[in-house]
């Protein structure tokens, strides 16, 4: 089993900079979705199953895009940020 240990020699430039870069991904993320949710929204696409994936609610009887709110994209990109954030605080 491998040890986890603190890293004391973390490199504080590399955190700052991963930091910034999730912060800035997420918000130009959120935003690009925000917009072309707005923009769809009460319109018809095949593509109604993709989507869904993305968090946008679709009447899959019309496959009319109903509710854009929330991106389920943008919260997997979040959880793997951190998770390189945290890695780097910490030695196997």
């Amino acid at each position: 089993m491998a040890k986890i240990k603190f890293n004391q020699s973390f490199n504080v430039n590399r955190v700052v900079k991963r930091l910034v870069r999730t912060i800035l991904a997420l918000y130009v993320g959120g935003t690009i979705i925000s917009v072309f949710g707005t923009v769809m929204e009460n319109t018809s696409s095949p593509f109604y199953t993709g989507l869904s994936l993305i968090g946008w609610t679709v009447d899959a009887s019309t496959n009319t895009i109903t509710a854009t709110s929330g991106s389920g994209v943008l919260a997997v990109v979040g959880i793997i940020a951190i998770a390189q954030i945290v890695t780097e605080f910490i030695t196997w």
